[in-house]
């Protein structure tokens, strides 16, 4: 019977800690004229009241439903060029009435692509050609992209050559090719020299400029296109600059070190930079974020500033680490038997990761932002489309969150007997079972001795 009564304390223990409710919500201004992808900047009050991995963030549409999400660390990008060759089929070839040949070709290929440049290849050589690129328009017609480019080759004078022209990042499957002359000709010019003798007495010489005019088929052995892909690539971590406020110094004397005691109300700090009032020194720097049981080392580096005649100048200031959020951070500057460092009001500038929270907005709907729910066990899983659309080079919307609520986030007494169970009731209840069994081996002990 205890037994049965102690498995019902222990699912009692477990239901108080799956209730929970968001605590904020606030509006994301923004509107769009069609289907885009939004961005709204996290700011400083999501930093202080969300757990770690922004578990407990979500976005929710005017009907109160769910929107994915992503949760993305902002990065200033970089885009590569990755360039693929592909050959066009011809379907017609036609001689125009003005002398020109229309090429009409295609690309088979059932991908999205994005072409750049356009090739024609040809056997002949010393040849001067126009080519002007055409896409199907409305109804039955065909619409001009750009004016007529030259092609050429110079090889009878110099290694010259072009039979390329460039596109505006076509995505069309289907080409006309129009060439300014179907029937090439070559004019060439050539000089000889004869001498005549008149009666043996005196020699002349006469000079002969012959010219020819050969007419031939512009051959146009293949016509392929070259397809540009571009891949962003995060280059280096967006982070903003934050003078730490009100930071505690203190000298630990017979440590031979100064002690920082640095705010970050939970902000997803990547490092820490300084600015001592003093102007030559090096010095070694631990900065540590609180853990279970006291501190945890989580990143080292040197300080060091030199400005003395006749050396380059020296400023090395920021320590970095990987990303922490913590509600302080303690930094120890080792001094040895040197000077203590002092440290002013703007002395410490904490480097903050920007971070945004993506989703797909419709045309018309309204979205908010909710989060502080300390009770969350998992982030959710959604679909990653919003990924794949940034990465192809293209730009999120920049919407933004309306202003936060004043004051400090509370929870109820519920709420936080359930986070605390949550943390120590397989702790408490371990206890209660030891408890009990103690009390039923001192029962069982007492009743032998009467017996």
């Amino acid at each position: 019977m205890k037994i049965e009564k102690l498995f019902g304390i222990g699912v009692s223990l477990a239901g108080l800690t799956c209730a929970g409710e968001w605590r904020v919500t606030r509006d994301i201004v923004g509107e769009t004229a069609e289907t885009a992808v939004a961005a709204v900047t996290l700011d400083t009050h999501v930093f202080a009241n969300t757990l770690s991995d922004f578990e407990d963030v979500r976005v929710l549409d005017r009907a109160g439903r769910e929107v994915p999400r992503v949760i993305q660390a902002e990065f200033n990008y970089k885009f590569e060029e990755r360039h693929t060759q592909r050959e066009a089929k011809l379907k017609s070839l036609d001689q125009l009435p003005d002398g020109g040949l229309a090429v009409v070709c295609e690309i088979e290929r059932t991908n999205a692509v994005s072409l750049t440049q356009v090739k024609v290849s040809s056997p002949l050589r010393n040849y001067e050609q126009t080519v002007t690129v055409y896409v199907p328009g409305p109804g039955n017609t065909w619409r001009q992209v750009q004016a007529a480019e030259p092609l050429f080759d110079y090889s009878r004078f110099a290694d010259i050559k072009k039979e390329t022209a460039d596109l505006p990042r076509l995505t069309n499957r289907l080409f006309k090719l129009v060439i300014g002359q179907a029937d090439d000709k070559v004019f060439s010019t050539y000089a000889s020299m004869t001498e005549e003798s008149e009666g043996g007495k005196a020699t002349v010489q006469r000079l002969f400029k012959r010219y020819s005019v050969e007419s031939r088929p512009f051959r146009i052995d293949a016509i392929s296109f070259r397809d540009t892909e571009r891949d962003a690539v995060g280059d280096e971590a967006r982070v903003e600059r934050i003078t730490a406020p009100e930071i505690v110094v203190k000298e630990a004397v017979e440590k031979k070190s100064t002690v920082l005691t640095v705010p970050a109300g939970r902000w997803p700090v990547v490092g820490l930079a300084f600015e001592p009032e003093q102007q030559n020194f090096e010095r070694q720097v631990t900065v540590e974020c609180p853990a279970p049981g006291g501190w945890r080392v989580i990143g080292k580096g040197l300080l060091a500033r030199a400005r003395l005649p006749g050396v380059k100048p020296v400023n090395q200031r920021e320590t970095v680490f990987p990303e922490s959020r913590a509600d302080q951070f303690r930094v120890t500057v080792r001094n040895d038997d040197n000077p203590p460092l002092t440290f002013g009001k703007d002395g410490v500038t904490l480097l903050r990761q920007v971070y945004n929270a993506l989703f797909i907005a419709e045309k018309g709907e309204r979205y908010r932002l909710v989060y502080g729910n300390p009770e969350v066990k998992a982030a959710p899983v959604y679909e990653q489309g919003v990924l794949a659309y940034l990465s192809s080079g293209q730009k999120a919307v920049a919407w933004r969150l309306s202003p936060a609520p004043e004051g400090k986030v509370t929870y109820g007494v519920a709420v936080r007997v359930r986070r605390f169970l949550a943390r120590r009731g397989m702790l408490l209840l371990s206890v209660l079972v030891i408890a009990v069994l103690g009390v039923l081996i001192l029962r069982a002990a007492r009743h032998v001795e009467q017996r």
